[in-house]
């Protein structure tokens, strides 16, 4: 917008101040040059090579993207302050699946809809939860209190990273299908063509 800006800019005073133009067709020219410039530089927006402006709810799959991206790397940011080590594989782990999820919904965008307690509970859970842990192992409290809560997060870690495989596995029903399909159909031809 800047660039379309300062360009029509520069043409006016350079057609209208240097060259004397008339005043209206510099006009008229530059907001024509605005206009060509500002939808040729605009940045087109895409999930897996399709515009989200054309796609049938684009502009909220792409904020449920943008968020689980912005969760995803909160997580990341949690899983490199975190000390104890087990506590830390854990956390990794669920930040390698929900990066596995989120790439894999980034070429499927079709199957973002089915993802959405995903989106908007388990990853943002994930990522609240490790937030506090971190914030919590950070005060050096060694109270009851907090060594409990940090425990429980480090059970709960497992159990969140299950739900993300179980919800990988869920967005993934339908490959699955084919290949046992595919596998079905490979067995039953070299039968038949063992037979002969």
């Amino acid at each position: 917008m800047i660039v379309s800006a300062l360009t029509a800019a520069a043409a006016f005073l350079v057609l209208f101040l240097l060259l004397h133009w008339n005043l209206i067709i510099c006009v008229l020219l530059c907001v024509g040059i605005y206009f060509g410039l500002f939808f040729l530089l605009k940045p087109s927006r895409k999930i897996a090579g399709i515009d989200v402006e054309s796609m049938p709810g684009g502009e909220e799959i792409q904020k449920l993207l943008n968020d689980a991206q912005a969760d995803l790397a909160d997580i990341d940011k949690a899983v490199k302050a975190i000390a104890a080590p087990s506590v830390q594989r854990d956390a990794g782990a669920l930040y390698a699946t929900g990066t596995r999820i989120l790439a894999y919904l980034r070429e499927n965008p079709d199957k973002i809809k089915l993802a959405r307690r995903f989106f908007t509970y388990y990853l943002d859970t994930a990522a609240k939860l490790l937030a506090r842990y971190v914030d919590f192992q950070n005060t050096g409290l060694h109270s009851a209190e907090v060594t409990d809560i940090l425990q429980k997060t480090a059970e709960a870690l497992p159990v969140l990273n299950s739900a993300f495989e179980k919800q990988f596995t869920h967005l993934m029903q339908g490959e699955l299908l084919d290949v046992e399909a595919d596998i079905e159909l490979l067995k039953s031809t070299l039968k038949m063509e063992g037979g002969k």
